[in-house]
C-alpha cells in the first residue's frame, strides 16, 4: 500500500492497462446474436394485411425443363403424347446439388414439341396457362383428358454478406426472401440490411435491379420480397467493415505491446 501511495501514476497506469486489455480482448470476439433479428423492426406489431400480396408466379423461359404428363381414356394416344411409344421426349439433367431433373427442354424459339399436336408455344406462360393450352389442343384426340405440368426447381443466387454464399434451390413456390436467407445461414455481422439488392431478368429481356430495406417492415410489400427463379440477391457490407477488421487484426498485438510497456515502466521506475 505504501508503494501505491508514493507512485499513484503507476497504480492508475496499471488499472488503465488492465481495462484496455479486457476491452480489446472482448472486441476480438464475434457476437453470437442473430444479426438479422436485431435489424428487423420489432418495436411494434405490424398488421400484415396492410401489405399487398405481390407474389408473381414464375413463367416458362427458353431452355427451361418442363415436365408434362398426359392421361385419358385412349391408351394409344396417351402413350404417344407421353413419349412411351419409342419417342424420347424428355431429358435428364443433374442440379449442382446432385439431384436429377426430368423434362423436355424448351427450344430456342420457346416451343415444346409433341406427337399428334405438334409444336406448342410455352415461353412466357405459367404452369397453369400451359396446362389449359394443352388441354384445348388434345381435347379432339384424347377424351377425358387430364394433364399435369411441372417446372423443375430452379435456384436463386445468394451473394455478399451471407454466411454461406450459394445458389439456393427453390424447393417450393412462394419462397420468400427470409426463408431463402435461412438456407445460407442468414447474414453476417457486417451485412448492410438497409441496402439489399435483387437483380432480375424478365422473360421479355428487360432487367431490373431492385432495392430492399430489411430494417423497415415496408419491405414486406416489395415485389422482390418473393425471389423468382434465377434472381440474384446481393447483401452488401456496411462501410465500417474494414475498420472493424483492422481492429480485430491488430488489437491482440497492441494489447501485448501495451502490457509489456506497462511492465517495463513499472519495473524501471
Amino acid at each position: 500500500m505504501t508503494q501505491i501511495s508514493r507512485h499513484p501514476d503507476k497504480f492508475f497506469l496499471l488499472i488503465f492497462s488492465l481495462v484496455f486489455i479486457a476491452i480489446a480482448n472482448t472486441s476480438c470476439k464475434t457476437s453470437n446474436i442473430n444479426v438479422l433479428g436485431t435489424y428487423l423492426d420489432t418495436t411494434r406489431t405490424v398488421e400484415l394485411s396492410k401489405y399487398p400480396f405481390s407474389y408473381a408466379e414464375p413463367v416458362i423461359k427458353k431452355f427451361d425443363l418442363v415436365r408434362v404428363k398426359f392421361a385419358g381414356s385412349s391408351k394409344e394416344v396417351m402413350e404417344l403424347l407421353n413419349g412411351n411409344a419409342g419417342i424420347q421426349l424428355e431429358t435428364v439433367t443433374k442440379t449442382p446439388e446432385g439431384s436429377e431433373q426430368i423434362g423436355q427442354q424448351v427450344d430456342p424459339q420457346g416451343f415444346l414439341s409433341y406427337p399428334l399436336i405438334g409444336k406448342v408455344k410455352a415461353e412466357g406462360l405459367t404452369k397453369e396457362q400451359l396446362r389449359l393450352k394443352l388441354l384445348e389442343l388434345v381435347a379432339p384426340i384424347l377424351k377425358e383428358a387430364y394433364i399435369m405440368v411441372d417446372l423443375p426447381k430452379r435456384g436463386v443466387s445468394m451473394l455478399g454478406e451471407v454466411k454461406s454464399p450459394a445458389s439456393v434451390l427453390l424447393i417450393r413456390e412462394r419462397t420468400n426472401l427470409l426463408e431463402a436467407l435461412t438456407q445460407v445461414g442468414s447474414v453476417t455481422e457486417f451485412a448492410d440490411l438497409a441496402n439489399v439488392k435483387v437483380y432480375r431478368e424478365n422473360p421479355d429481356g428487360s432487367r431490373l435491379l431492385g432495392h430492399l430495406n430489411l430494417t423497415d417492415t415496408s419491405f414486406l410489400s416489395s415485389p422482390f420480397f418473393y425471389p423468382l427463379p434465377d434472381d440474384v440477391v446481393y447483401v452488401p457490407a456496411v462501410k465500417q467493415k474494414n475498420v472493424k477488421y483492422f481492429g480485430q487484426t491488430y488489437a491482440p498485438l497492441a494489447t501485448i505491446i501495451l502490457a509489456i510497456s506497462t511492465l517495463l515502466i513499472t519495473v524501471l521506475k
